[in-house]
């Protein structure tokens, strides 16, 4: 996986928005300082801002450094890495990522990491590779499963194979373009060399690369760790087993431990393979850049975007500024602020000069600061714009800056961005060890001071005095790093209207000039190579030596959440009671049902704008910033769920969500009480403007996403549910954005007017509050308060008989401008109660696993591919696929190979354990009692699925298999992709993006 950490904005400053979802009771046994004669401890530290135990030690061996971070959270993560400095673009680091995980020594069997996923309930497993690391997480609450992870990663990263096979597989090859006919012209394939086609064909991320190929051309950064796509033929499997050599030595890694594990433990599992290596002198460090004289600029070319409603304005500029080295703690903290300040909401200087004026439809590509590599950078421009206007957008960059420094930054929004800071140190959600790991991997890969890094409060008292101290600090700090910076590049990006066929020019002579080569001794090597692989891909492996899991160890025993429920001003309201470390949450879901149709398609927009577009005494502006003063943010989306008994019953709602530190529960809802009162409606260009913006950002998203929404248009023919899901989030939502961009707003106003006098009231709600029992009392009576205010009388939110919806056949093919394609096929099936569903949500997983990842990525190189059962629809799907209706001919052999008894034992636990991942993931505090507030499932009827899946049989799937894919009457067929000829003849609606 190629990772992309400037886009997470994993930094020290966005970790601490991240950083505390940890339980903070007190933490596990202190470490001993000897910990082991084999390693010496290097540092021992409490962080009390999150109650962990951090000790930093040293192999003594191999000098590996290794952080553990002892706390009282049972989702243990680990994660492995490496720093790695390709110095070419042949994506060396990248296919060393994907063969690594192909087999090793102690796990000699075909892609161990793909078969752990269905061994294991791990709550994540992945590898991915950076611009100069590479890293190898996973996390668990099941501590025998983590003993079996990291046996399993270690062996993969320090003694893998590396078969010629598996490079060949995951890399690239030559191999007739129809593997059944020796006389096919030899065409090159293969899974990254697809994946980095599909990713370089979007202009952003083409955009991004080139950018910080550009700012730092001296040494690895300017290359593509992931591997332009023409270069990755120059990659032999000698150079692959050279780089793993030089860079995957525990001299050159950087281990992580975290969670409720004892030190102990892991120093046994970890001493079984480093004792083994001796100390290896590696030069893997990443100089400094030199730094410029003088200003560059550089141009780059990308292909006309023909889903842009603006075609004069398809050019992008950026301004980027190379800055302080990573490891400078206190400078990176500073200038993460003064990325916030300068671009964080409607009031920051570059909103105001740049995107509110209408010039463009966002700000560029990886704007904002970043801090992934060595030196840190900040960048900011706009895409989208008129090639007249790229002079112009530089010249408001600079002005910007000079008003900035002149007049510096008003106190208020100052305080809203620490704010921020203070509540991210206490809002938990997600994966806190996982956040953390990949927070400080940027970092770590050139500190020897890891532990620093998490001392967050200093960094915050030290930047607090230095702006007390000296009112022009901020000020003094822009002109340093921004105005009087000459390493500063300005990188523009037009479109060029055959640059699509030049590329592909330029691969059609690649693979001319490497048939041409070829001897007929060539030829007959690689027809049996090729063969070869095809014989590995197709043997039913047995993989016994891998350790599992097993599911008799899984309790049938459920412990649901307590909910307390109350009526407060009429309004059902349910409470739970949670430590969430004096945060609290406030969740409403209005019902729309009262929604005339043709107004639907626009409650998406309607949701996202609300908090957006001012209130009562506050412009838009001065509404954000009190949103960032008070809480973690106001927002709303759209929500649509069907019955769980019942697939035509449904509810259809706005969801408004938002939580805050405890002493500002009055003010939270104090600004929900003035959105619902007096809602701004009456400023045009800042509604064109979010449009615009949120146009750009659904286009953009389809080339990262498009197996969802290709999954989301396929289930829209087959299910009720899946069809308004798609009007309000799938393809049918870029196109109504896309012709909405072109309009002035105003009339979309008006809609917004009359979706106002429907929704906002309480004549249809239901709320949902968490927090600890210490702040009970003032949550309840802050809530009552805010209800009793809005006008209404409160009736009982209960599912509607959908009437309207019929399934029908569809084949639909979405025309967009990438070389690779996205496809989904859904089928219609049973609702969350009803027996069946079980063993479909089974099914689903041994098909991903067994049949298509086998068929999809590996024998058709796709980066991705498999199956997905949720309620009413079974849905096939692949994601950046160089094959377009051949992928469907695998979505029915799928049925086939399943219906005809191919499905074992093993396969059968191995499919359930994957279901068990996600149904016994952690749930954080704050979001405690949320499954039956938002759709429906109880903790009876929960606990009632568990035990259902737990009896799944295998003659229970090819029951399904046979009632539900083979021969379905009716089913949903989409491809996301380039223009096909012929497909009209056998069926398809075409349509043009």
């Amino acid at each position: 996986m190629l990772f992309q950490l400037s886009r997470c904005r994993q930094l020290l400053g966005q970790m601490n928005r991240s950083i505390g979802k940890v339980n903070q009771s007190t933490s596990t046994a202190a470490i001993p300082l000897t910990a082991s004669k084999s390693w010496t401890v290097l540092e021992q530290s409490k962080i009390k801002e999150f109650d962990i135990d951090a000790v930093l030690l040293e192999h003594n061996k191999t000098k590996a450094r290794y952080l553990h971070m002892a706390c009282n959270d049972a989702n243990n993560a680990f994660s492995v890495n490496f720093r790695t400095t390709p110095m070419d673009s042949t994506g060396v680091a990248h296919i060393l990522e994907h063969t690594t995980l192909c087999g090793s020594e102690k796990f000699p069997v075909r892609d161990p990491f793909m078969k752990m996923l269905n061994r294991s309930l791990s709550t994540f497993m992945n590898a991915m590779t950076g611009p100069d690391y590479t890293l190898y997480p996973f996390s668990t609450c099941n501590p025998q499963d983590f003993h079996n992870l990291m046996t399993v990663y270690l062996d993969s990263v320090f003694c893998p194979l590396l078969k010629e096979l598996d490079f060949l597989q995951e890399g690239w090859r030559l191999e007739n373009d129809d593997i059944k006919d020796k006389d096919s012209k030899f065409v090159i394939k293969g899974v990254v060399f697809n994946e980095m086609k599909g990713a370089y064909s979007d202009a952003q991320q083409l955009f991004g690369q080139h950018l910080l190929n550009n700012l730092l051309p001296s040494h690895t950064y300017s290359y593509s760790s992931g591997g332009f796509p023409l270069h990755i033929p120059s990659l032999s499997w000698e150079q692959l087993k050279q780089f793993h050599a030089s860079h995957y030595h525990p001299s050159n890694s950087r281990i992580f431990t975290y969670g409720d594990i004892p030190l102990e433990t892991h120093l046994q599992n970890l001493d079984t393979y480093l004792d083994r290596f001796d100390y290896l002198e590696l030069n893997t460090s990443v100089p400094k850049e030199t730094r410029w004289t003088s200003p560059r600029v550089e141009k780059v070319n990308c292909a006309p975007d023909p889903m842009n409603p603006d075609p004069e304005k398809q050019s992008t500029v950026a301004v980027s500024y190379l800055l302080s080295d990573i490891t400078d703690l206190r400078e990176s903290f500073v200038l993460q602020v003064l990325g916030e300040l300068l671009m964080g909401g409607p009031s920051a200087p570059f909103y105001k000069t740049l995107i509110q004026p209408g010039i463009g439809s966002g700000f560029s590509p990886v704007s904002g600061f970043d801090s992934h590599i060595k030196e840190t950078t900040f960048t900011v421009g706009l895409q989208n714009i008129a090639a007249k206007d790229i002079d112009t957008v530089v010249d408001t960059i600079d002005t910007t800056l000079d008003k900035v420094i002149e007049e510096g930054f008003p106190q208020d929004r100052i305080d809203a961005v620490l704010h921020s800071y203070e509540l991210g140190l206490k809002h938990r959600s997600g994966n806190f060890g996982l956040n953390v790991i990949m927070s400080m991997t940027p970092f770590w890969n050139h500190s020897q001071d890891p532990i620093e890094y998490l001392r967050i409060n200093k960094t915050l008292d030290w930047f607090k005095s230095q702006i007390s101290e000296d009112p022009q600090y901020l000020q003094k700090k822009v002109k340093h790093y921004f105005k009087d910076n000459k390493h500063k590049l300005v990188q523009s990006m037009q479109p060029s209207k055959d640059f699509t066929e030049k590329e592909q020019e330029k691969f059609d002579q690649l693979e001319e000039t490497l048939r041409g080569k070829l001897s007929e001794e060539n030829k007959q090597t690689i027809r049996k190579k090729s063969l070869e692989l095809l014989d590995c891909q197709n043997l039913k492996e047995d993989s016994s030596c891998l350790p599992t899991l097993k599911v008799s160890d899984i309790s049938d025993d459920y412990n649901g959440t307590t909910l307390q429920q109350h009526s407060l001003a009429g309004v059902p309201t349910q409470l739970s009671l949670q430590p969430t470390n004096q945060v609290s949450y406030f969740r409403a879901l209005i019902d729309t049902k009262d929604v005339p149709l043709n107004m639907k398609p626009y409650l998406p927009l309607f949701s996202s704008f609300l908090s957006k577009l001012g209130a009562k005494h506050m412009n838009y502006e001065d509404l954000d910033t009190q949103i960032e003063l008070k809480t973690g943010g106001l927002s709303a989306s759209t929500h649509v769920t069907e019955s769980p008994d019942d697939l035509y019953r449904l509810n259809e709602g706005i969801l408004l969500t938002s939580y805050c530190l405890d002493r500002n529960i009055d003010n939270m809802f104090n600004l929900w009480k003035c959105v619902f009162e007096d809602l701004h409606l009456n400023d045009k260009n800042r509604v064109s403007t979010l449009v615009k913006m949120t146009a750009t950002s659904k286009s953009n998203g389809i080339a990262h996403a498009g197996h969802r929404y290709a999954m989301s248009s396929a289930a829209a023919a087959v299910n009720p549910v899946s069809a308004l899901s798609e009007m309000y989030s799938g393809m049918q939502n870029v196109n109504l954005l896309s012709n909405l961009a072109q309009q002035d707003g105003g009339d979309l106003l008006e809609k917004f007017k009359a979706l106002s006098s429907i929704l906002l009231n309480k004549n249809c709600m239901k709320v949902a509050l968490n927090t600890v029992p210490d702040s009970e009392e003032i949550l309840l009576k802050s809530t009552e308060s805010f209800l009793s205010g809005l006008p209404g009388t409160c009736s009982q939110m209960d599912y509607v008989e959908e009437k309207q919806f019929s399934m029908s056949e569809s084949k639909l093919h979405h025309v967009v401008p990438f070389p690779i394609n996205f496809t989904a096929q859904s089928l219609p099936t049973v609702p969350y109660t009803h027996p069946d569903f079980a063993q479909l949500r089974v099914l689903a997983s041994v098909l991903s696993s067994k049949f298509l990842h086998i068929e999809i990525r590996e024998k058709g190189g796709a980066y991705g591919g498999g199956a997905m059962a949720g309620s009413g629809t079974f849905t096939f799907y692949s994601y950046r696929d160089p094959k377009n209706l051949e992928t469907f001919s695998v979505y029915r052999n799928a049925g086939e190979w399943a219906a005809n008894g191919n499905i074992t034992d093993q396969d059968v636990e191995e499919g359930k354990l994957r279901i068990f991942q996600k149904l016994d993931e952690p749930v954080q505090p704050g979001y405690r009692g949320l499954r039956s507030f938002l759709s429906g499932v109880d903790d009876q009827t929960f606990r009632d699925h568990r035990i259902r899946v737990k009896n799944v049989t295998k003659e229970d799937l090819v029951s399904a298999s046979n009632k539900y894919l083979i021969d379905p009457k009716v089913s949903g067929r989409t491809l996301i992709g380039p223009a096909q000829t012929g497909l009209q003849d056998l069926g398809w609606t075409t349509q043009n993006h």
